[in-house]
C-alpha cells in the first residue's frame, strides 16, 4: 500500500467493509490470516496480498473491531467483542 494518504484512504474504503463482513461470518471464533486474505481477495482481486492484514490492524486501531493473536507463528487470530 502506498504512503499517499489518498491511496491509503481508497484502499481502506474498499477493503474495510469486506473485512467487517468476514468478521460477522467468523463470529468470535479463531481464524487464520490466510482465510481472511482469501476472503478479501475473492471480493477484491485487484488488491495487494498484504493489504487485508494492514487494514485489519487499522480497523483495530480505529476501534472498529477487536482481535487477539492466538499464535503468531501459525497466523492464528480470534475476533473478540468490541472493547467498551
Amino acid at each position: 500500500m502506498s504512503d499517499d494518504p489518498e491511496e491509503r484512504a481508497r484502499v481502506f474504503s474498499r477493503i474495510a467493509p469486506i473485512i467487517l463482513r468476514f468478521r460477522e461470518l467468523a463470529g468470535d471464533g479463531a481464524f487464520r490470516a490466510e482465510e481472511l486474505r482469501n476472503y478479501v481477495i475473492a471480493e477484491a482481486p485487484e488488491i495487494a496480498p498484504d493489504s487485508p492484514g494492514r487494514i485489519l490492524r487499522e480497523l483495530r486501531l480505529r476501534g472498529r473491531l477487536n482481535y487477539t493473536v492466538l499464535n503468531r507463528r501459525q497466523s492464528l487470530y480470534a475476533f473478540q467483542a468490541k472493547q467498551p
